[in-house]
């Protein structure tokens, strides 16, 4: 069977649990255009930092249900929104909407023209981690995808599309809706479907739909008009390395069970190169473009590594191998600080890349100095964001691994700005903002 593949795009750790919030999507206004909302006249005056080493803890801000999910023990397992300064974009499977994290207000709200082909995705008493990936915003777009029912006509059976939905981030103005077909199963059924806008460009917009083991479509689209440039199938698009695509390929003639990474032009489509080859299982990770960075698993030992690829020709820079014990587990999670840092957690272990040259910068437990690794929550602009053994929120410095922030921190975010943190209230396992304090 065919693995599919689960790529990070946010900076929020996730962990696998049931039970957490009802995540109700916000309501959605009916026509063909959005139902922009004016903003208020006046914005409430903030704190801001970059980055922030403290959160108001008593100064929590709710936002929507459908923002974030949790599991029982109050750990984010899912984000759907994405934090930009003070405006959290938020994809539900109905709508895009854009909400001011300092107040909980909706700026605006743009709805999908179609019936939605998972509607309960964000909602119910069990953690799913498929669903919607939160929204891009880049390029002055914002682009959320969703699974949506083509319904049939006549003898033609319904089918399900892939539906790429694009506005003004600012004013909430719809610029074009894409419903591109990915399967045409006469049950119609997108349930457990991942569906992501990958990557916004100034020359395209890449959107990737995945189910189960078997349907795996990324299309790339025109960022002006929405107009389809290409489309590949058995492919899932991860990275994006100027005008290079790097995905999961699953169509490998060898071994139908194999993947490899497989580097496309991001406007033609053309195929570029070829590495990784030969893996049961591969995890693309968003990082500085001059790297490519996967968690790999080979087919034949089942060893898992974590590689730095050159983009330009998928040439091997440098390989990490992953732990051995009771069979190989999983490299560890790995998030871009969105400036010079790569960090990677696993099995209790914290490392520091430099993103440019793979080069390690430090690494948590260290005995010589009496120190332990906290669980990382987020990485933002050179921080280092999680909760001590002691469950304690602190703040590291991403680039040295020292203590950057230990009284006081107020919150252990999974999303950051210069404005606030995002993290989930443990109390009443509801998403809020905690506004920057210093």
């Amino acid at each position: 069977m065919r693995r599919t593949l689960v790529i990070v795009t946010c900076l929020a750790v996730t962990a696998a649990g049931c039970g957490g919030t009802d995540g109700h999507p916000m309501p959605a206004s009916s026509g063909t255009g959005s139902a922009a909302q004016p903003p208020t006249s006046a914005e409430p005056a903030a704190e801001t930092a970059d980055p922030p080493t403290a959160f108001d803890a008593g100064a929590a801000v709710a936002l929507p249900d459908g923002a974030l999910r949790a599991n029982a023990a109050g750990n984010v397992t899912s984000t759907f929104l994405t934090l930009r300064d003070r405006t959290g974009y938020v994809v539900t499977p109905t709508s895009m909407n854009a909400v001011d994290v300092l107040t909980g207000k909706q700026k605006w709200t743009v709805p999908v023209e179609r019936q939605p082909g998972d509607p309960n995705n964000q909602s119910g008493p069990f953690v799913n981690t498929t669903g919607p990936r939160p929204p891009a915003v880049a390029g002055g777009l914002a682009v959320a995808a969703v699974p949506v029912v083509i319904p049939e006509k006549g003898t033609t059976p319904a089918a399900i599309a892939l539906s790429v939905v694009a506005a003004d981030p600012e004013k909430g103005t719809k610029t074009w809706q894409a419903d591109i077909q990915v399967s045409d199963s006469q049950y119609a059924d997108a349930g457990n479907a991942v569906t992501q806008v990958v990557a916004v460009t100034g020359k395209a917009v890449i959107a990737r739909y995945s189910r189960q083991d078997e349907e795996h479509v990324t299309v790339a689209l025109d960022p002006a008009s929405g107009r389809t440039l290409w489309e590949r199938k058995d492919y899932d698009a991860g990275s994006v390395h100027g005008d290079i695509l790097v995905g999961t390929d699953y169509n490998v003639a060898e071994n139908s069970s194999m993947t490899q990474a497989t580097a496309l032009d991001l406007v033609t489509g053309q195929q570029k190169w070829v590495g990784a080859a030969k893996s049961s299982g591969l995890t693309l990770i968003p990082a500085d473009p001059a790297l490519v960075v996967l968690t790999r698993t080979d087919y034949g030992s089942g060893d898992s590594s974590l590689l730095f690829l050159d983009p330009a020709t998928g040439a091997e820079k440098l390989k990490l191998e992953g732990e051995k014990e009771f069979g190989s587990l999983p490299y560890g999670d790995c998030f871009y600080d969105e400036q010079s840092v790569l960090v990677c957690q696993s099995s209790g272990v914290l490392t520091g890349y430099d993103a440019k040259t793979a080069g390690k910068l430090w690494a948590l437990p260290d005995q010589a100095s009496n120190r332990v690794a906290p669980v990382l929550t987020a990485v933002w602009h050179g921080a280092l964001y999680g909760v001590t053994q002691g469950g304690r929120p602190i703040v590291l410095d991403a680039k040295t691994g020292k203590d950057l922030s230990v009284d006081d921190v107020g919150a252990a975010p999974v999303l950051v700005s210069k404005y606030a943190g995002i993290t989930v209230d443990k109390q009443r396992g509801m998403p809020v903002a905690y506004p920057v304090k210093k």
